[in-house]
């Protein structure tokens, strides 16, 4: 009797390689489209889809949850002056937990998404398409999460999963235009998104713009439209970089942008996937600050459950409190992550 694998399926040409690339193995492929927000427009073509290649398919509205388990946190992370990867956040505490949830539900044994990442074991490393890696994304899963998950793609080309998707009849999916940003701002910018749902954040305009002299040299829109790094969108002469946010006095403090560079990060809320017992402090690791980063050689100075202190070889620009930091093995799989709590 074949093994059945959940699904999570969109429009998207990933997760429709990943039902094809599956049910072309020894697996029977069961499909489940999360309605999470806005209207599900795509709903009856993935239902199509499913049924043309006679794969079992279910519907869940879990707009609610969603926007109370995601959405709420997204924006309370933002009001906090963190700058999180809602991403990751989602993957671990909703998105998968789901898929397994409803696995479960429909007697399945695996579940699988079309995240770009390699998985050995219970590990999971970075992508054979380093360009398209998602293993980031992926560092808060837990151990029974990453066990239970297929990651077709992760030895794949994005190329080679489009052409794949092309030659099994969907042109159309495989040449889509592929979506950036957040899922549930509709394209919008989070700024707009947060100020249509918390009008009462323009009360935060004019907040203070200060030099490193503690000098009041122009104002801002209000804290939670802004991040280390960012020169944009301040009322102030020249071109400057923010540098401190300092959330509960709505102040931004700005400089140059070499002031933005930073060499030691603290961790806190820490999700090992490796025993911490195998890593090893004063030792140099990959170590990536953002999705989309390559990533730079740093050293554990701490390493214990509830925190880390690393510090690169070379100074890293931007970092900011709440964004994920992921550390890899010299394999490329995952060690451990946690999120930014303070740098210097």
């Amino acid at each position: 009797m074949q093994e059945r694998v959940l699904v999570g399926l969109s429009l998207g040409v990933d997760s429709l390689a990943t039902a094809l690339l599956l049910k072309a193995e020894p697996f029977s492929v069961v499909g489940v489209y999360f309605h999470l927000h806005q209207e599900a427009k795509d709903l009856e073509k993935v239902r199509k889809i499913c049924e043309d290649n006679n794969i079992e398919f279910h519907y869940v509205n879990l707009q609610e949850e969603f926007y109370k388990d995601v959405i709420l946190p997204f924006a309370d992370f933002y009001l906090k002056g963190f700058t999180p990867n809602i991403c990751s956040y989602c993957n671990a505490e909703f998105k998968i937990e789901k898929l397994l949830q409803y696995a479960e539900n429909f007697s399945c044994n695996y579940i699988a998404t079309g995240h770009y990442a390699r998985k050995k074991a219970s590990l999971i490393g970075i992508a054979k398409d380093s360009w398209k890696d998602q293993s980031f994304m992926l560092y808060r899963l837990s151990e029974k999460q990453r066990e239970k998950l297929l990651l077709p793609l992760g030895q794949k080309m994005k190329d080679e999963v489009k052409n794949f998707v092309q030659q099994c009849g969907y042109e159309e999916i495989a040449n889509k235009r592929e979506s950036f940003g957040l899922c549930f701002t509709n394209g919008k910018h989070y700024s707009e998104f947060l100020l249509e749902k918390y009008p009462e954040l323009k009360k935060l305009e004019n907040g203070k713009v200060f030099n490193k002299n503690n000098q009041v040299i122009g104002t801002h829109k209000g804290y939670p439209f802004y991040t280390i790094g960012q020169y944009k969108g301040l009322n102030c002469e020249g071109k400057q970089y923010i540098n401190k946010i300092i959330a509960e006095e709505n102040a931004i403090f700005v400089g140059e942008k070499s002031e933005c560079y930073f060499s030691t990060l603290r961790l806190n809320s820490l999700v090992f996937s490796q025993n911490i017992e195998n890593i090893k402090k004063d030792t140099p690791y990959l170590t990536k600050i953002r999705g989309k980063d390559e990533g730079n050689f740093a050293t554990l100075r701490e390493i214990s459950p509830n925190h880390s202190i690393i510090e690169f070889s070379q100074k890293v620009f931007a970092p900011m409190q709440g964004q994920d930091v992921v550390v890899y093995d010299e394999n490329n799989f995952i060690l451990f992550g946690g999120r930014i709590e303070s740098f210097s």
